[in-house]
């Protein structure tokens, strides 16, 4: 992307144990994306390490599909 300020239009979390993961919809540029990122507690300092991606919006619906998917197996 390119130079410029981000915008936050939406934020949401869900924890679970020692990881949250947090989803983000921003706007750069007139592009808005979602940030999905995963922030853990690492032993038992306060160390977090994060992880992220980035989906844009023509990625969500196939990205929602295979999670879909993929997490049926899960039962």
């Amino acid at each position: 992307m390119t130079q410029g300020k981000s915008n936050k239009i939406r934020s949401s979390h869900v924890r679970f144990g020692r990881r949250t993961y947090f989803f983000d919809v921003n706007e750069k540029n007139e592009k808005k994306y979602l940030r999905i990122t995963e922030s853990q507690f690492m032993g038992e300092g306060k160390d977090r390490v994060y992880n992220s991606f980035i989906l844009w919006p023509q990625d969500v619906e196939n990205f929602q599909k295979n999670l879909s998917e993929t997490a049926g197996f899960l039962s």
